[in-house]
């Protein structure tokens, strides 16, 4: 891999580190372009005078944290190549390779001492009360509540047959990867990353004598297709969230959602990655850094 994409954050630390590893790798002879986050929303977009090669680099190196690594897989999943994270985060779930150890990273690009881990997206359709059709994906969840604090109703169907009249804040989708996300701390269940499966959690259902909400986490096969239904939907405006950003600021009524196994976002991991490890030092055992200061 000797043409690389560095994606980072603005954190002070982060481009310390940008700097760092800019110098170690034009110094193996590898061509360099850094961007800044929200930067390189298409192959015309990538800034600092980068050449027409990294139209199509050999990877894409994150610096920064988690939801920088959300940022960079929503701005750069065009160029269909694997992202390697290095970790100037907190929590550090998708990231690879820790500051202190940058040399590390030769490892990946010229000894291939590394895993290909790919993960599916959640593909989302929805329609708004007047009929135009939005899609959009989300790599860890969709989230879906009112925009005001007011109950939500809705129908929900499994593969087009009817299976709840749902009352309460809404709803976490979560794909096995997100299943670690917001979704655990709202009830959901871990989901190992090979399976093809995702969940559909509930956000504090209204469970009383008239309502009858889910009100348990359902794991899903990856074959099941998910739609909800709005109810009122033009009185009382939903938010339909992908990855911790608004879909669209239209009134949606109907929102479709399948699990995309054919088009995965591709994360290098170290050739010993262990899924069970990791969660049980990032969420069991809260290895996590928080950085104060500059």
């Amino acid at each position: 891999m000797n043409r690389l994409l560095i994606y980072s954050n603005s954190n002070s630390y982060s481009g310390r580190v940008r700097k760092r590893l800019t110098e170690l790798l034009s110094g193996r002879g590898k061509s360099v372009c850094s961007i800044g986050e929200g930067a390189c929303r298409n192959k015309a977009e990538a800034d600092d005078g980068a050449a027409s090669e990294f139209a199509e680099p050999d990877a894409i190196i994150v610096i920064g944290g988690d939801g920088t690594m959300l940022s960079a897989i929503r701005a750069c999943r065009h160029f269909g190549k694997p992202f390697v994270g290095v970790d100037t985060g907190t929590l550090g779930f998708l990231n690879t390779i820790m500051p202190e150890h940058l040399e590390g990273i030769f490892d990946v690009l010229d000894t291939k001492k590394y895993t290909v881990v790919r993960y599916p997206v959640i593909a989302v359709k929805m329609t708004t009360i007047n009929g135009a059709e939005l899609s959009d994906y989300a790599f860890n969840e969709v989230i879906i509540r009112h925009y005001e604090p007011r109950l939500l109703h809705s129908k929900v169907y499994l593969n087009g047959s009817p299976f709840n009249y749902f009352t309460g804040d809404g709803f976490v989708i979560s794909t096995p990867i997100g299943a670690t996300g917001y979704a655990i701390w709202t009830g959901g269940a871990v989901v190992h990353t090979d399976l093809p499966a995702y969940q559909i959690t509930p956000l504090a259902p209204n469970d009383n004598a008239v309502n009858r909400p889910m009100s348990a986490s359902v794991i899903l096969p990856a074959s099941t297709k998910i739609n909800i239904d709005v109810l009122s939907a033009d009185r009382r405006k939903v938010a339909v969230s992908v990855d911790g950003m608004h879909s669209t600021d239209e009134y949606v009524e109907k929102v479709e959602m399948t699990l995309d196994l054919n088009d995965p976002v591709e994360i290098i991991r170290t050739e010993n990655f262990d899924y069970f490890d990791l969660y049980r030092r990032k969420i069991i055992d809260k290895d996590i850094r928080r950085k104060l200061g500059n």
